[in-house]
């Protein structure tokens, strides 16, 4: 069995997700999956003060975070 981490950037003000993000990886265990997935979860949060659009007033006022899943492939 493969998993996979999609990561989403959500507002905590609005409860909305608006944007996903499948990372290359593969893993042979939903353990390893989510253990990866909390890293790149928080990498991806502290790399966001790097975009234009996400300076740290804006991370602030829509309380934004980084949640992510790790979803079995199908077939594999």
């Amino acid at each position: 069995m493969k998993f996979i981490i999609i990561l989403y950037m959500c507002s905590i003000a609005t409860g909305k997700c608006p944007t996903s993000s499948i990372t290359a990886l593969e893993f042979d265990s939903h353990y390893d999956c989510v253990v990866n997935g909390y890293k790149a979860a928080h990498n991806t949060f502290i790399n966001l003060k790097e975009l234009e659009e996400f300076e740290k007033d804006y991370i602030n006022q829509e309380r934004i975070v980084v949640k992510f899943e790790c979803k079995k492939l199908q077939g594999v």
